[in-house]
């Protein structure tokens, strides 16, 4: 029982992370999930897996059946029910066992477009889970009996670049990722439901791509499906903030989108056609350019404000955010902010200091300890060509009726 709930955990991170890493990494696994107690009955699923791109068998790539009744079921088990795994030999045929039913069938392999991921791409932004599934393959699997399923999987389009920082030197070991335009269209349009289970079924489109840069800053994503995507490159930075004992150093993930953009709505947008792969890719990491904003919290009556967080939130752009937290002296630093106007808003403040849990950033507050809180608070703020220094809030505590809410 252990070793199937190994392999079950194996097969569901990989499906997470996208089937083609998986694909890489999995052994040949057969197995269903089965029902506490239950009597398994098993039938034999078979199949061929071809490259549409040369007709040719696709050798070791992953197979994945996944319950229909599970993947169309309420968002919470979507995706994550009953499902079978296995992976095609030399002659792309692969033989599986799995539970009767029926199931959607997805096939990946490394530089090839998921099943999923050019379903969802292909959708638009007001598209349902439902729209997606319907564009999968099935295989019905009776009872007693065999059921053979064949698929065909496309070439995956590739985006290649270089990363270089701004004094003209390599950017290596940079994480860079390929965003579809579509699917987050879809979540800022509410299918959050939609990109989930794109996830959930091995498509990988919701996050898109993701790969490092070498030693030489190049980059290469492939396997894109056709569509739209916008590039980005993430670097983890020191954070100036303190640090409580123990914790070691704090960093602050930073953003910035080809061709050297920090705002995402003034981001290149690449359009891959089936199998196109596109090299000219560069852009710089300017990380000078930006600027930090520090400044103190107070309480009106001369109170002390010893934690909360502070998040400055793009007035043009609202997927540009940069965050700090409010320390026991109730100073604070905000880094790497472009310059452009802002919204600085203070939430979670307290007179008690917070304790910091590890892994935790967001929601600092010490309220919980019988120290007072404090109202939200938010003014306007602009960020020219400096630093901002100086910056003076004062926070209201909570009433008493508040409190009672």
């Amino acid at each position: 029982m252990r070793g199937v709930l190994r392999a079950w955990l194996l097969v569901g991170a990989g499906l997470l992370g996208g089937g083609a890493v998986w694909a890489q990494q999995a052994p040949l696994v057969q197995l269903a999930v089965p029902q506490p107690g239950a009597q398994r009955t098993m039938a034999t699923v078979t199949g061929h897996v071809t490259c549409s791109d040369n007709q040719q068998p696709a050798r070791f790539a992953t197979v994945v059946l996944i319950s229909v009744e599970e993947a169309s079921g309420g968002s919470r088990r979507r995706g994550f029910g009953q499902r079978a795994a296995g992976r095609t030999d030399l002659d792309g045929n692969f033989t599986m066992e799995a539970e009767p039913g029926d199931y959607y069938a997805v096939a990946s392999a490394t530089g090839y477009a998921s099943t999923v991921a050019e379903a969802a791409t292909r959708l638009s932004a007001g598209a349902t889970t439902d729209d997606l599934l319907r564009q999968l393959p099935q295989v019905h699997v009776a009872e007693n009996g065999a059921a053979a399923v064949n698929l065909t999987i496309d070439r995956g389009g590739v985006i290649s670049g270089k990363l270089q920082w701004d004094d003209g030197s390599p950017a290596a070991g940079v994480s860079v990722g390929a965003m579809s335009t579509t699917m987050q269209s879809a979540e800022a349009g509410g299918q959050t439901d939609l990109m989930r289970l794109s996830l959930q079924l091995g498509g990988g489109v919701a996050r898109g791509e993701i790969g490092t840069s070498d030693d030489r800053g190049v980059f290469r994503l492939t396997g894109l499906a056709p569509g739209s995507y916008w590039v980005r490159a993430s670097v983890m930075t020191p954070s100036a903030e303190a640090v409580s004992a123990g914790f070691g150093e704090r960093f602050s993930n930073i953003t910035m989108y080809a061709p050297g953009k920090v705002r995402r709505s003034e981001a290149q947008t690449i359009t891959l056609k089936s199998g196109e792969e596109r090299d000219d890719v560069v852009f710089m990491m300017d990380l000078r350019s930006l600027h930090t904003v520090s400044g103190h919290v107070s309480a009106t009556g001369g109170g002390t404000v010893a934690s909360g967080t502070v998040r400055l939130t793009d007035s043009q752009d609202p997927t540009l955010t940069r965050e700090g937290f409010v320390e026991p002296d109730g100073s604070f630093v905000v880094q790497w902010v472009p310059a452009g106007t802002y919204t600085l808003g203070v939430t979670n403040a307290s007179s008690t200091a917070s304790r910091v849990v590890f892994g935790g950033r967001g929601q600092r507050g010490g309220g919980g300890d019988g120290g007072t809180r404090f109202q939200s608070f938010q003014e306007s703020l602009t960020v020219s060509d400096t630093d901002v220094t100086g910056v003076s809030v004062s926070l209201t505590p909570v009433t008493a009726s508040q409190e009672r809410r």
